[in-house]
């Protein structure tokens, strides 16, 4: 087992400049602002979300994830019975993500502008503006024969660096449907600035490409299919296929405030099969749950993955 354990944080350390390294949600579907900028603002209500996620159970030194975030609209308003206004969007999250040796810490702020295209369609753009700490422990890695001094990754010791962090999106939305696209770590800075270094690690930009629609079922159910494409040079190519059904305890119009729960199942392409439940009560709260099941060869190592999400609206 410590052999596997060996190998993985050694070819994660060795290709973390050119393949994925923002961090992974199954529960993004309760959180998209998380994935594009432009989404802060669609609902008018401040909403607080802090999510953990438990990546690989068992298998040492995989991915943890914690994060906490705020958005809300500002002055959104509309005119009667015509077409509304523009409004704007806020909000920001911090997380920190660390993968063996590997910690990521962020602080971002995030500004959307939503047009409106006729009285329910609104086209936005988004930014995320920050700051990201990336470090890398040396003292986690070791390996045979003492090569640690020959081996390119953890010749250049332990780092610790502060860099400016920019992601730009922008997102089409409806109450029926949603289709939005984001480029983060626009900036690609260096990671290691030693000018020895022939080719210093840079944050690798990441595109994230998503859509869905809200079917309704009768007056209390709702139906959503929806899809991301995630990619990163030279990763392949991943994508998230998900469907997720909501009850609403309602006796009226269904809205986002009504007390509801929800179950899905999504299916990520190289990776995982993913059950998700959650609960909204008292208009305000919610609680949501996914667990993982890994269909990849990881699976021989690890118990699976957990994520899970609290979150509260207030208006």
């Amino acid at each position: 087992m410590k052999n596997y354990i060996l190998l993985f944080c050694f070819l994660l350390v060795g290709s973390v400049a050119v393949a994925q390294q923002k961090a992974l949600y199954s529960q993004y579907m309760t959180n998209y602002y998380l994935l594009n900028p432009a989404v802060a603002g669609v609902e008018k209500d401040w909403n607080f979300k802090a999510g953990y996620r438990n990546q690989w159970t068992g298998f040492e030194g995989a991915p943890k994830t914690f994060y906490v975030s705020a958005e809300t609209a500002l002055f959104k308003r509309t005119i009667g019975k015509r077409m509304a206004r523009p409004y704007h969007g806020a909000g920001g999250y911090i997380y920190s993500d660390q993968t063996g040796p590997i910690t990521q810490t962020g602080v971002l702020l995030s500004y959307a502008y939503h047009v409106p295209i006729n009285r329910s369609l609104y086209l936005s753009s988004g930014v995320f503006g920050g700051v990201q700490q990336y470090r890398f422990d040396e003292n986690k890695i070791h390996l045979a024969d003492g090569s640690n001094e020959r081996d390119p990754v953890t010749q250049q010791g332990s780092i610790n660096a502060f860099m400016p962090d920019l992601s730009v999106g922008t997102y089409l939305h409806s109450e029926e449907f949603f289709v939005g696209a984001s480029l983060f770590q626009v900036l690609g800075n260096k990671i290691n600035k030693n000018r020895e270094v022939e080719d210093p690690a840079r944050l690798s930009r990441h595109l994230f490409v998503s859509g869905g629609y809200n079917f309704d079922v009768n007056r209390n159910i709702t139906v959503t299919p929806s899809a991301l494409i995630k990619y990163v040079n030279p990763a392949p190519i991943q994508a998230d296929f998900n469907v997720r059904g909501e009850y609403h305890f309602t006796k009226r119009r269904k809205t986002v405030y009504d007390d509801m729960v929800w179950a899905g199942i999504s299916y990520r392409t190289q990776d995982a099969v993913v059950g998700l439940v959650g609960v909204q009560f008292k208009e305000q709260f919610r609680l949501s749950y996914t667990y993982d099941i890994t269909v990849s060869k990881m699976r021989h190592y690890s118990a699976g993955s957990h994520e899970i999400v609290l979150g509260f609206r207030m208006p």
